[in-house]
C-alpha cells in the first residue's frame, strides 16, 4: 500500500513539473527582454543565447512593417540607418527575437528584444 502511494505521488509530481515546463505559467505570452536592449549582437550570440540565431531577416523600416515588427518604429529616432536586422531563436515552447540597428553608440545595437510563446498571433 505504501509503495503504491509513493508511486502515485511521484506520477503526480512528474505531471505537475511537465505542465509547469510546457505551459510556462510564470511568463506572459509576450515579454520584453530588457536585459538585452542596448547590448550588441556579439553579446546576444556569445553570452545570452550561446548560439547563432535560427532565422535572420533584413528589414527596411521605411517600408511597410507588419504588426510584429512595428515595435521598432518607436526606436527610429536613435537609428542612423533605415536597415534593421531581425534575429530569432526558436525554443521548444517559445521564441526570442531581437532587432539590431546602427546607432551612435554601436553599429550592431539591440534596439528591441522580445520573448513570445509559439502560439501567439501578431
Amino acid at each position: 500500500m505504501k509503495r503504491n502511494k509513493i508511486l502515485f505521488i511521484s506520477i503526480i509530481l512528474v505531471f505537475v513539473c511537465f505542465c509547469i515546463y510546457y505551459f510556462e505559467p510564470m511568463h506572459k505570452p509576450v515579454e520584453t527582454l530588457d536585459e538585452l536592449i542596448g547590448k550588441n549582437l556579439d553579446y546576444a550570440n556569445n553570452v545570452y543565447f550561446k548560439s547563432e540565431a535560427d532565422v535572420t531577416i533584413k528589414i527596411n523600416i521605411n517600408n511597410n512593417l507588419n504588426e510584429f515588427q512595428g515595435g521598432i518604429l518607436s526606436k527610429k529616432s536613435i537609428l542612423l540607418d533605415s536597415i534593421v536586422y531581425q534575429y530569432t531563436w526558436n525554443f521548444y515552447t517559445h521564441k526570442k527575437t531581437i532587432w539590431i540597428g546602427k546607432t551612435i553608440e554601436n553599429k550592431n545595437q539591440i534596439i528591441d528584444a522580445i520573448r513570445y510563446q509559439n502560439n501567439v498571433k501578431f
